[in-house]
Parts: C-alpha cells; sequence; structure tokens
C-alpha cells in the first residue's frame, strides 16, 4: 500500500467519522443526551486512524530504507533551495566551490547521484559538505569513522534511520529561515487570536447547553472569523508556523539518537544530548503533528479555527531567538549525520572506490584508475603529477572534458567526504576551481570572451595562497582570435604555474605545448577511423596529439564533398 492511498483512505475514513459526529450531536440535542457520547467515542477513533496512519507510513519508510540501501535513488530536488540554505550557513572566511566550479563540474549531478538521504537537514548538509571541501584531514577522518560505522553496523544504521525517519522531509522547509534569518514579526495578533480562541470555546460551550439558533450562529461566526485571521497571518509567515513542529520533531529525534549506545558517534551524541536538553522545553511549544498531504487538510481546518498554530507560534518565537545556536547545531548535527549515512549507503553501491591519502606538501596529485562518478560503464586513467602540471590535447570528442571533469569531482569527493572513484588516490589539499563552460551573457551584454576572461581573473586572484590550487581549464580563451588567445594563455599558464597552482589545461592549440614544455607535462587524448566511423578508446597517453579530426567529422556527418576536399586544400597551403 503507498502512501498515497493510506492518505486517502485515512482522510475518507475521518471525513466518514465527522458525519457521524454530526448526527450523533443533532441526536443529542434533539432527542437523548446519551447521543454525545458518540461524539466522544468519533473524537477517539479519528486519534486511532491518525495513529494508525502514521504506523503504516513509518513502516513504509522503513522497508524503503531497508531495501534501497546501496541504491540510487530517483527523486526530484530542489537544488535552488539547497544553494540558498548553503548560501545561508557560509562562513564567509572559509573556502568552498563557487558558482562557476560547481556548474563546471555538474555538481548537481554528482549529488544527486550520492544523496539517499532521509531529512531535510540531511539534503542541506549534503549539499553543504560537498561543496565546503576541507584544506586539512582531521574533520575527513572524524566523517569516516562515522561513514565506516553506518557501513559496518547495521543494528547502530537501523537505531538511526529510525529516527530520522521520524523526522522526515519537508517539501517546504523554512526551519533554515527560523534559525538563521531575522525574522521581523508584529506581535500584535497575539492577543486577537488568544482572544478568537477564548471566544470560539466559550460560544461552542453556549451552542450546546442553550442550542439557540443565536448561539449557533455565534459560534459559526467566530469560526469563520478565526479562519480568516489564521489565512491572513499564513499570507506573512505561515510557513515559519507550520515549521515548528518539525523542529519539535527533530528535537525529539536528537534526544534519543543521544542515547543509542555506540562509541564512535561520542563526538556527535554529545551535541546532541547537550543541546536537546537545554531546547526540549520548545516541544511543548511547538506543534507535533508533522502533518503531510491528504489527511492534514482536516488538520489545517482544525487548527486554523483554534488557532493551535498561531498561539503556538509567538509561544516558540522568544524560546527561538533565546536559544538561536543551540538549535541550529542540533540541525545541522542532525544533517551531519544523514548525510554521512548517505556516504555509507553511496559506498556499500560501489564497485570500486578509495579512501585518499593526503601529503601536506607541495602540489602533488598522483591517481591509478580513476574514473568519473556520472558514468556507468567509465573508462578508467591513471596520472602522476608531482609539482608540474598538464597541457592536454587531442581531438574532438577524444575525452578531454570529461577527463578535466574527472580530476576535478574527485578532489572534491576526497576533500568532502573522503571518498574517491579511483583504485588508489594521493594528492595534496587543493583549493578547487575551474574555467570550463562560461556562457554568454546575453542580459548583461557580456561576450563570451568576456565571460571568460572574467572566470580566469577569479583564478588568478585566488592562487598564491597557502594552500595549493588546482586549476581546470577546458580550452582557454576559445572566445577571441588565434593570435592573441595563444599569446596571452601562455602568459596565464606560466603566471599561475608560479604561484602555487597545479593546472590542468585542455586546448587545441599546439603552440602552447611548445612554449610552456618546461613547465608542464604534455598529455593528449586520440582515436582511429575506420568504416564505421571515428572510435575512441579515452585513453590517457604522454605527449602531443598528432592528429586531427574536425574535417573528417564533418565527412563522416555526410557534409558535401566539395567542402572537404576544399577544406583539406587549404589546410595543406596554410
Amino acid at each position: 500500500m503507498s502512501e498515497q492511498n493510506i492518505s486517502m483512505a485515512t482522510s475518507f475514513s475521518i471525513f466518514g467519522v465527522l458525519i457521524a459526529a454530526v448526527f450523533f450531536i443533532n441526536a443529542g440535542a434533539n432527542a437523548n443526551k446519551l447521543y454525545f457520547l458518540g461524539v466522544i467515542a468519533c473524537i477517539l477513533l479519528v486519534v486511532v486512524l491518525l495513529f494508525i496512519r502514521k504506523k503504516l507510513l513509518f513502516s513504509i519508510y522503513y522497508k524503503r530504507f531497508i531495501n534501497n540501501w546501496g541504491k540510487k535513488e530517483e527523486r526530484k530536488r530542489n537544488m535552488n533551495y539547497l544553494k540558498n540554505f548553503f548560501n545561508m550557513i557560509q562562513k564567509k572566511e572559509a573556502f568552498f566551490l563557487d558558482d562557476q566550479t560547481w556548474t563546471d563540474l555538474n555538481m548537481d549531478e554528482v549529488f544527486g547521484t550520492i544523496d539517499r538521504t532521509i531529512t531535510s537537514p540531511g539534503e542541506e548538509t549534503l549539499y553543504s559538505i560537498l561543496r565546503n571541501i576541507k584544506l586539512s584531514e582531521e574533520p575527513l577522518l572524524l566523517r569516516d569513522k562515522v561513514i565506516n560505522l553506518f557501513q559496518s553496523n547495521e543494528k547502530i544504521r537501523e537505531e538511526v534511520a529510525i529516527e530520522l525517519i521520524s523526522v522526515g522531509r519537508r517539501k517546504e522547509n523554512e526551519v533554515p529561515n527560523l534559525l538563521w534569518k531575522e525574522l521581523n514579526v508584529s506581535t500584535k495578533y497575539r492577543p486577537i487570536f488568544i482572544t478568537f480562541t477564548l471566544a470560539l470555546l466559550a460560544s461552542a460551550i453556549g451552542a450546546v447547553l442553550l442550542r439557540s439558533v443565536t448561539a449557533i450562529f455565534l459560534l459559526m461566526m467566530v469560526m469563520v472569523i478565526n479562519n480568516i485571521l489564521h489565512l491572513k497571518f499564513k499570507k506573512d509567515i505561515g510557513l515559519y508556523v507550520s515549521s515548528l513542529s518539525y523542529l519539535g520533531a527533530i528535537i525529539k529525534a536528537a534526544q534519543k539518537i543521544s542515547n543509542i549506545e555506540t562509541e564512535e558517534l561520542k563526538e556527535y551524541k554529545e551535541i546532541l544530548k547537550e543541546e536537546s536538553k537545554k531546547v526540549e522545553s520548545l516541544i511543548k511549544g511547538a506543534a507535533d503533528l508533522n502533518r503531510s498531504e491528504g489527511v492534514d487538510l482536516l488538520a489545517d481546518y482544525f487548527y486554523a479555527t483554534l488557532l493551535v498554530e498561531e498561539r503556538r507560534f509567538f509561544s516558540a518565537l522568544n524560546y527561538i531567538k533565546k536559544y538561536n545556536e543551540e538549535l541550529r547545531q542540533l540541525y545541522l548535527c542532525i544533517g551531519e549525520l544523514d548525510a554521512l549515512m548517505t556516504v555509507a549507503s553511496y559506498r556499500d553501491g560501489l564497485t570500486i572506490y578509495s579512501k585518499p591519502e593526503f601529503k601536506q606538501e607541495g602540489k602533488l596529485f598522483q591517481a591509478e584508475d580513476l574514473i568519473h562518478p556520472l558514468l556507468e560503464k567509465a573508462v578508467s586513467n591513471s596520472i602522476n603529477l608531482d609539482e608540474k602540471g598538464i597541457i592536454l590535447t587531442g581531438s574532438n570528442m577524444s575525452g578531454k572534458s570529461t577527463f578535466l571533469r574527472t580530476l576535478g569531482v574527485n578532489a572534491v569527493l576526497a576533500q568532502s567526504i573522503y571518498t574517491c572513484r579511483a583504485r588508489s588516490y594521493k594528492a595534496s589539499f587543493f583549493k578547487v576551481m575551474s574555467s570550463i563552460s562560461p556562457e554568454d551573457n546575453l542580459s548583461g551584454g557580456k561576450s563570451y570572451y568576456f565571460r571568460e576572461a572574467e572566470a580566469l581573473h577569479r583564478i588568478i586572484k585566488e592562487c598564491g595562497e597557502e594552500h595549493p590550487l588546482l586549476c581546470i581549464i577546458d580550452e582557454i580563451f576559445r572566445g577571441t582570435n588565434p593570435l592573441e588567445r595563444v599569446n596571452a594563455s601562455a602568459e596565464i599558464l606560466a603566471y599561475i604555474e608560479k604561484h602555487n597552482t597545479l593546472t590542468i589545461v585542455a586546448t587545441h592549440d599546439l603552440e602552447l605545448t611548445e612554449m610552456l614544455k618546461d613547465r608542464y607535462l604534455c598529455y593528449y587524448f586520440s582515436e582511429d577511423i575506420n568504416e564505421e566511423g571515428l572510435v575512441f578508446d579515452y585513453k590517457l597517453k604522454q605527449g602531443v596529439s598528432n592528429t586531427r579530426n574536425a574535417v573528417r567529422l564533418l565527412k563522416y556527418l555526410g557534409y558535401p564533398e566539395e567542402i572537404i576536399e576544399k577544406t583539406n586544400e587549404r589546410i595543406s597551403n596554410f
């Protein structure tokens, strides 16, 4: 039975119970007061139905977690939301992957391949972990210890997962805005909410006792007014209000996880126990119905009529401000545990991966059988770079761009989740920056060349710092004329090489290999041509490419023979 079927069945059942409750109220008013016992029975039945629904949904989520361990999870992800969360919590002084590098390395897709998180904090934190790469080994070793625990200890893994499932994921999670943004909320509504809640209770009692048309009409009027107040307030900060229940669920999960017996989670348990103890009173002030779609339409109406969430929100608001730092730590700690469990699942689904070995000094990048994590049938390559970078040449579609991304992505994974798609990986701690796919900015009036120049300038400004920079460039200055492109490229590559940068640059300008032969190693990709067309082996080779396939590709695609012959004639004369 699916979540949707369970929610629909529950909704119809509750609707039927409500009809029965109306019948009992009417019968009690007109016949026998004993019929009011039926109303009480209906209320108890609704509670039982909601409890059963909760248990059934939990069973589905738990079985899904068990059955999908080690498997990729296909679902929609709001990458703009995750990026906004990262920008919200990111400390300005720390190094992180900028937007250009994240896009160049296809990290949205890489994130989707790794992500099997259970909670919203987990999904958000995983994104931040991948983007905020580390430049020292200590935090990575702590992460690896927890990842190993989740890989090897099924009992602990499932105990933690049960609490994370109880938190779940929200489509619209405004808890980060509650905790990291300054909320300018007017308190003028609070007395009004209290007054009309009391008015509702008084009119309800009056309607039952008096059983007059006037009393019932007054009750209906108060219900309408309360719903109008609810809608007006919800328009301003309704999502914040509904997120209080989610924050309460996170605090409860933190308390339970802190009591799990395992030494490997000691650092996390201490944070969870200490901080959740300080804020446990917030659970009482937050709505603890962590609602979802379907039956929640009925719950929404109930909450709106009694103004439950509004009153609880104002009660909790000052508390959130007072214990803001503690709540932030709880949120991120729960998120990191979920994220690290995801990495454990990701590792267990891989046929080949390794843990990185780091060197503190110099500019070293050594890897054996390195592959790209997005390619199911990837061709592996090995590389050994020590102080010198690479000028990479080769034909179109031969694998240059994929290789550049393979190096960059694996450096990011090594320095974020302590996991590499290679048989072995040994490297320095790098800052990682790239210029692979800058685009024309038509709305901003910027040409392709201008965007390339901007992308390279940000790299030049970053190099020369304490930590070496891993710089990845594809087709440097392809947006301008050959004379200026080659000479400017040579000077830029010479400059950044002198300023603590290990550069891998792909180019069609073979002149660069000669101009920079003392500073850079030369590698290339090549292809064969047969009756089926162009055949690529995607294997890295040392040296400079001596083949070009642009014209052969035109011929393979069926261009007129006249174009092919005259192009080759021009090339020969040139």
